[in-house]
């Protein structure tokens, strides 16, 4: 037959059994077929066919069969394990455990059957009849280390543990140095603060030279309780002497050592730890990262530097380092230097969001507008739906003065967050101020009642939401309001001031306006043009004509300022745009 006649052949036989499956139209619903699938050779026939495909991974041809001769047969044991087994292969979790349900009670003291069973139970996260299910089986096999291991399993995650070590040591009774044994029972010792027990565990883990030897990594922080560290740290140095090259080892002693805030041991163990090359670099780069900080003084800072260069030289690819690097320089406020770090890291291997996040923040502090608008550029390219992300590169865009550009990102931002996110009030504020330089007052008054609805005192909402309302000339009592508050709290505060007295002369009441204005511009810091020019105001709708003109004249010579101050002071008298 050619390729393609067996090609067919093939298609033509998988469409007949997906028939069968289906409708249940077959050749077995035939008189001959219902005497063939009902003889045992006709049924060990099918079964034989389904595992032919199981063993070459076709699991979905080994179902079809399978199910066709369940269909005719429902107590065989052994065809709904192998269902259950070919159900999860296919991912169909819900399916298996039907399955491997029907196994176990066609055939309750089957340890294969019942382990399985437990197994999807766990995963199902059905904890107590996987208890009840493997207490039976260890009632038939005591000794079974698989049977106790999940049993001690299913403890732990109850939060039973003596009850673990009971099914743990009755394996241990039978099978003696297992490794999954001992390492189980380690964890829970150190989850019942035994840690003399736990690293008596670790201990025979080293003898039997297991590759997972000594206390995880996630262990670490129960081993070193500090009622007990002095003798935790007495066994570990003492595990030292005989194991002198262990890293993981030594980045124990490097944690306990951190707890005590002691910054020269932990460096020395740190040291050692770097000559382990097995080490993960996840595990080194979190340990550094804690004793770094713990650094005081420039000298502790050489030392650290030191050695985030040798772990550099050692891991010359690993962005986590290079991010080290960049932490250290920003400690010492060398923040252009650590900055480049930043940007290595977050161009080097999978694109880190905290990084970008960092160099983006780096840019603000450094007054470097327009380099925070091309890195949030850049790192919205691998994070697209990173909300904070468009909102730095919305104010970026604000700062630049592209206000309608600003208005997308930061309308992005706002689809995204979420109640819950601490930069909530940060983004609304900003969306107020955008709405306003975009000519949307209604859009811009919702955004800043948003911000006040979570934190009534913003000092920033209250004075430009005051200040917007007093242009427009609206809303001057609930402007009054909020702008008063800010005055009574910061009296000396010019913006403050100049925001209250503009609210004051929009109301009417030019008295109490140049009385404000002029304590506004007695604050050097923050005289401004527009100061100026409000206080001349006052002063013409006074009849203090000549003083205007001399507040004017301050206003004109001094940056931004309005294009109309040159009408006003030749035609000494305000002038409305």
């Amino acid at each position: 037959m050619t390729q393609l006649g067996k090609g067919m052949g093939l298609y033509v036989r998988r469409l007949l059994l997906l028939c069968m499956f289906l409708f249940g139209i077959s050749y077995f619903a035939t008189a001959q077929g219902k005497r063939l699938i009902q003889s045992k050779a006709g049924q060990e026939a099918l079964f034989q066919e389904g595992m032919r495909h199981y063993i070459k991974e076709d699991y979905s041809e080994a179902i079809l069969v399978w199910e066709s001769l369940a269909s005719v047969i429902s107590n065989e044991p052994a065809l709904s394990f192998y269902l259950a087994k070919a159900y999860l292969a296919e991912k169909n979790p819900k399916s298996a455990l039907v399955h491997a349900r029907k196994a176990h009670e066609l055939s309750p003291y089957s340890l294969d059957y019942g382990l399985f069973f437990a197994e999807q139970l766990l995963a199902d996260k059905q904890i107590s009849e996987a208890i009840a299910c493997l207490t039976k089986l260890s009632q038939y096999d005591e000794s079974h280390p698989e049977v106790n291991l999940l049993l001690a399993q299913a403890y732990v995650w109850t939060e039973q543990g003596d009850l673990a070590l009971q099914a743990l040591d009755r394996a241990d009774h039978y099978v003696g140095e297992y490794p999954a044994i001992i390492r189980t029972k380690e964890f829970i010792y150190l989850k019942q603060n035994q840690l003399m027990k736990a690293l008596h565990a670790g201990k025979r883990l080293i003898d039997m030279d297991d590759e997972e030897q000594i206390l995880t990594w996630d262990q670490m922080d129960v081993a070193w309780d500090l009622s007990q560290a002095d003798s935790v740290r007495a066994n570990l140095l003492a595990l030292q002497m005989q194991y002198p090259s262990q890293g993981q080892l030594a980045l124990l002693l490097t944690n306990g050592y951190l707890h005590q805030k002691n910054f020269d041991s932990s460096l020395v163990q740190l040291r050692r730890a770097a000559e382990d090359h097995e080490v993960l670099p996840s595990m080194v780069a979190q340990v550094t990262m804690k004793v770094f900080e713990l650094i005081d003084d420039p000298i502790k800072w050489e030392q650290a530097n030191s050695l985030a260069t040798h772990w550099l030289a050692i891991y010359p690819d690993e962005p986590r380092f290079l991010a080290i690097q960049g932490d250290l320089y920003v400690s010492a406020s060398k923040l252009e230097e650590g900055q480049k770090y930043y940007l290595r890291a977050a161009r080097m291997g999978e694109p880190k969001y905290e990084v970008w996040a960092r160099i983006i923040q780096l840019d603000f502090e450094l007054n470097a507008v327009d380099s925070a608008a091309t890195h949030a550029a850049e790192a919205l390219k691998a994070f697209p739906l990173q909300g904070f992300l468009n909102f730095q590169l919305g104010f970026a865009r604000y700062l630049q003065g592209n206000n309608p550009d600003a208005l997308r990102y930061l309308e992005i931002a706002r689809g995204i967050i979420k109640p819950t996110d601490n930069w909530n009030v940060q983004l609304f504020s900003m969306l107020g101020d955008v709405y306003h330089a975009v000519g949307r007052p209604k859009d811009s008054d919702v955004a800043f009642d948003k911000v006040l609805a979570l934190n009534p005192t913003d000092e920033h909402v209250l004075n430009n939401y005051s200040y917007y309302l007093s242009l427009r000339k609206e809303r001057l009592e609930k402007a009054a309001m909020m702008s008063k508050q800010l005055v009574e709290k910061f009296p000396a505060e010019g913006t403050y001031l100049d925001t209250y007295a503009w609210v004051l002369y929009q109301q009417g009441k030019y008295e109490e306006a140049l009385h404000y204005l002029s304590l506004a511009v007695a604050d050097e810091k923050s005289q401004s043009s527009a100061v100026w020019e409000h206080h001349g105001d006052a002063m013409f709708r006074l009849g203090r004509i000549k003083e205007a003109v001399e507040s004017w004249k301050k206003a004109v010579a001094l940056p931004n300022a309005n294009q109309l101050l040159d009408k006003k002071i030749k035609m000494k008298q305000i002038v409305e745009n």
